[in-house]
């Protein structure tokens, strides 16, 4: 114990300035290896002028340098020392010398005993050690709640990263589709150059030739007048009796006569013909046009919610950035079949069926009368929309178990409409026999479904004047006129399909939102449409989607315009 006690006074020594008898601060080192203050130096110095004093200890004599004491060398070994003592927090600040044994809980600082009889006598102070197990307890808290808020600041690192290759991915699949709509414009600009350039070489080559006819006949007149008037010179410059009789005969009677000169000189231009080009003079509203389909980006703001589908693409049924799906129909062995819009059908084809490497197994046409008709599968049918004699027939994609049975809208296009229940006899669907039917009082419409309970009827309605959007209107048996109307969360809004699907044990409607890439998931309750949330919001696989549907396996299906087939699978 006496052994540590001088250990501990002989380092207390060796870091004591000789002059001020304090640890040192700053400590500099003199030539003759012997260490003070610098401040102690300073005031040494000072009373010595000519710039040389005598060592404190071995009194040997020491130039001043010219920069001041401040340029002697710092001791480090000492400073070193010192940083460890305060580093170690040992000893007091104020008290060098003093050892740390107390902790001020008024103050919140550690002291020593000369401290607390000094400055912090009426404050309330306890021992170092339960100060230190507090402080731990204390700080294993703080530690458990820093690892909860750095996982959490990681795991929000990690969404943004993920948001920002999403975007990427996005950005990437607009500028592909952007790329196709070019590509196609400038197919469609060269075939229309091409058929104008066609058109006036060949009304021009029409014009030249018929100009090159009239110059042959012109030029044979001109050659039978000028020999005509060749001979005749000659009689008169001859003077001979009988030529000149003979000559004034054929131009009385003949070849020259009046008649028969204009015969060959009737032959006049009447007419000019000239090639023009005949266009649309409201250009401006064509180049509108071409923006309107190449599109305008624009920032599109989704709120962050939980994943609640995974999204893959399944296939590509077309490879034309235009392609139109207009309804999607998975069957039970996987393969599904995909209806187009009239413009996209190929000759006469309405329907084809693919199986799950995406080729094409079958199609399906109908005659004029028909252009998308009910599609027979092994899991039900395709419920495409179906025109015959003025009239549309939509039908609804939910049926029961035993597939005998279908809901089917039809609309005049006078604003009167009939929902059916339609008993299926046969793959023709205009045999299907009626069992039941409500009046629904609904525009000219682009897709309908049934809910669940098949006593909600949502109608997704054609733009109409004056505003020209598509409408979703819910109806409720047997009312005829619409309980609630969709109002989206972002304008403008271009609804293409609507349907019934189950998320999390709940029935809600889904909303295809083409031209915001979209799907809006929409709560159906007390007769109200509201909106909830995107599904699978910023998705880049999600690009205008047009049509939707379900499998028995509880998919959604998904097709996108430009021809992407996409499932979406509920997250369990």
């Amino acid at each position: 114990m006496a052994t540590c006690e001088n250990e501990k006074s002989t380092v207390e020594e060796y870091l004591t300035c000789s002059l001020c008898l304090d640890t040192f601060r700053s400590p500099k080192l003199l030539p003759c290896s012997h260490t003070f203050c610098e401040a102690c130096l300073k005031d040494l110095v000072s009373n010595h002028p000519s710039g040389k004093f005598p060592c404190p200890s071995c009194r040997e004599e020491i130039q001043v340098p010219q920069d001041g004491v401040s340029a002697f060398k710092n001791n480090f070994y000492i400073k070193r020392e010192e940083l460890q003592r305060a580093r170690d927090g040992s000893y007091c600040s104020k008290h060098p010398k003093k050892e740390i044994e107390l902790y001020c809980v008024d103050c919140d600082v550690l002291m020593c005993v000369t401290c607390l009889v000094t400055k912090h006598n009426q404050h309330k102070a306890e021992d170092i050690s339960e100060a230190t197990e507090r402080f731990k307890t204390q700080l294993d808290k703080d530690i458990e709640r820093l690892e909860r808020c750095v996982g959490d600041v990681q795991k929000h690192v990690q969404l943004v990263t993920q948001e920002q290759q999403a975007v990427k991915d996005k950005h990437a699949a607009l500028v592909a589709n952007i790329r196709n709509r070019q590509a196609t414009l400038k197919a469609a600009v060269d075939k229309y150059t091409d058929d104008a350039l066609a058109s006036l070489h060949n009304i021009t080559t029409d014009i030249t030739d018929t100009h090159k006819a009239d110059l042959r006949c012109l030029q044979q007149n001109l050659q039978h007048l000028t020999k005509l008037q060749q001979r005749v010179q000659q009689a008169v410059d001859s003077g001979a009796g009988c030529e000149l009789v003979t000559v004034a005969r054929e131009m009385r009677c003949g070849r020259g006569s009046e008649e028969a000169v204009q015969k060959l000189t009737t032959k006049q231009m009447t007419t000019v013909c000239r090639p023009v080009l005949r266009f649309s003079a409201t250009h401006d509203v064509t180049l509108e046009r071409m923006r309107d389909y190449m599109g305008t980006a624009a920032k599109m703001e989704m709120a962050v919610s939980a994943p609640e589908v995974t999204v893959m693409e399944q296939f590509r049924c077309r490879e034309d950035p235009d392609t139109d799906v207009y309804h999607v129909c998975p069957t039970t062995e996987g393969e599904v079949w995909v209806s187009y819009e009239p413009n996209m059908m190929r000759e006469g084809t309405t329907c084809e069926r693919f199986n799950t490497d995406g080729k094409v197994v079958d199609t399906y046409k109908e005659d004029v009368r028909v252009k998308v008709a009910r599609v027979p599968c092994k899991n039900g049918f395709a419920m495409c929309p179906v025109q015959k004699t003025g009239n549309i027939y939509t039908y609804a994609k939910k049926t029961e178990p035993q597939l005998t049975r279908v809901f089917r809208l039809n609309n005049d296009l006078t604003g009167k409409a009939t929902v059916f229940t339609l008993k299926i006899v046969s793959e023709d669907p205009f045999e299907d026999k009626r069992t039941d039917e409500f009046r629904v009082k609904c525009a000219a419409h682009r897709a309908f479904d049934v809910d669940a309970s098949e006593q909600l009827f949502v109608v997704l309605e054609e733009a109409q004047a004056p505003d020209l959007q598509r409408t979703v209107r819910l109806y409720r048996r047997p009312k005829p006129r619409a309980i609630a109307t969709y109002s989206p969360p972002v304008a403008p809004f271009q609804p293409s399909d609507v349907c019934f699907y189950t998320l999390g044990g709940h029935e809600v409607l889904l909303v295809a939102d083409e031209l915001n890439d979209a799907i809006h998931v929409v709560n159906v309750q007390d007769g109200r449409l509201s909106f909830a949330r995107y599904l699978a919001p910023g998705c880049p696989l999600l690009v205008q989607p047009t049509a939707l549907n379900t499998d028995t396996r509880g998919r959604l299906w998904v097709a996108c315009r430009g021809g992407t087939i996409l499932t979406c699978t509920p997250i369990s």
